[in-house]
């Protein structure tokens, strides 16, 4: 993929923005992107009906990569292939730098990418160079972010594309009330500091504990940077801090397993947990479960397929397509180890690498092992 191009953002960009003034808004006004539509992943489309006949460029943003983000890069790289009209998957990692993630957008921009999608761990601080690039012409389409993100579609970006947080932050709140019977010490894992996930899962987890009262918050949402060594290290701390820990509300399944090696390594039994699905969580149940019955995972789709719906929406705007495609996408249990349900029960493949979700995938088995092998 092309590097960033080194030249200066501000010189770059303002010569796109003058040039753009003048001209006509984009397509996305004139066609229905369903923006506020709420559905399921069975509404899904292919994207074939909206890929067209004009070359177009694509682009990627992440503020920080990991192997969750590296699985979706890959299935957006998979979706772009189904339309030979597009020339170039281009992308960009901000390593964690808010700043680099402004100036990494705003060089997109620069560079003419038609449709520019953002992984935003910056929140709404990308905003005004998201704003940006919409003035420069490219369909701007912020991902993962909650129904409730700030800024005004159509002008700080085209639309929001995101599983529905609330909602998911409730099915996980709701495991953690069930596997507790309604009372118990929890701390609540969120991301990256000001990570607009972990701001729009909050509602939906706050409602839910307030709603069962024997249930004690006792830290969160408690800073991750989504990184399971981190979550170790942390998680060290607090069972220092805490003689009772009943359960870990978290949204990576993952990075929550570092804080599980956490409770071993402290001889502490190990709790109710939930996350997104990954092969090294259903392992790890399959491991421990045996000694330790208390320990129960609810795990929902990694929906590594949302870049591939950003996509569609972004081509349809392009194009001039109605989307008939949620744009907002609730999500249920895809691995609940206290079902009767076998389809529910986890499980463990050996030979697949510990942050891929199978099940959760649009990629092949293979595809998905090809990832971290590159």
């Amino acid at each position: 993929m092309p590097s960033i191009s080194k030249m200066g953002a501000a010189n770059g960009l303002a010569a796109v923005v003058l040039a753009s003034a003048c001209l006509a808004p984009q397509a996305a006004g004139a066609v229905d992107l369903s923006p506020k539509k709420v559905g399921l992943e069975s509404e899904f489309i292919d994207v074939t009906k909206f890929c067209g006949t004009k070359k177009i460029r694509v682009a990627l943003s992440v503020g920080a990569v990991n192997a969750h983000r590296q699985i979706k890069r890959a299935e957006l790289e998979d979706e772009a292939k189904k339309c030979p009209n597009i020339t170039e998957v281009g992308y960009a990692d901000a390593g964690g730098n808010p700043e680099k993630e402004l100036a990494n957008i705003r060089s997109l921009a620069a560079q003419g990418y038609d449709i520019i999608i953002i992984e935003a761990d910056s929140g709404a601080a990308a905003i005004p160079a998201m704003r940006d690039a919409v003035k420069a012409g490219a369909v701007v389409i912020p991902v993962e972010v909650g129904v409730d993100f700030p800024g005004k579609p159509g002008v700080d970006y085209t639309l929001v594309v995101t599983p529905n947080q609330e909602q998911m932050a409730s099915v996980y709140a709701q495991f953690i009330v069930d596997k507790l019977k309604g009372k118990g010490n929890v701390i609540v894992w969120g991301g990256a500091p000001g990570a607009p996930q972990t701001a729009a899962q909050m509602p939906g987890w706050k409602k839910v504990f307030a709603a069962n009262p024997g249930i004690t918050v006792l830290e969160g949402p408690v800073i991750s940077n989504w990184d399971p060594a981190y979550y170790q290290k942390v998680t060290t701390a607090l069972l220092t801090k805490y003689p009772k820990i009943d359960g870990m509300y978290s949204d990576y399944g993952a990075g929550v397993m570092g804080s599980l090696r956490a409770f071993k390594a402290a001889g502490r039994p190990l709790v109710p947990v939930t996350g997104l699905d990954a092969n090294v969580a259903q392992c790890f149940w399959v491991d421990n479960h045996a000694s330790d019955p208390n320990y129960q995972v609810g795990f929902t789709s990694s929906w590594t397929w949302i870049d591939r719906l950003a996509l569609r929406k972004g081509l349809a705007a392009v194009n001039g397509i109605d989307s008939t495609e949620p744009s907002i996408v609730n999500v249920s249990l895809l691995v609940d180890s206290g079902s009767t349900n076998p389809k529910l029960q986890p499980k463990c493949d050996r030979d697949v690498p510990p942050d891929v979700s199978v099940a959760s995938s649009r990629l092949t088995r293979e595809q998905l092992i090809g990832v971290f092998k590159k």
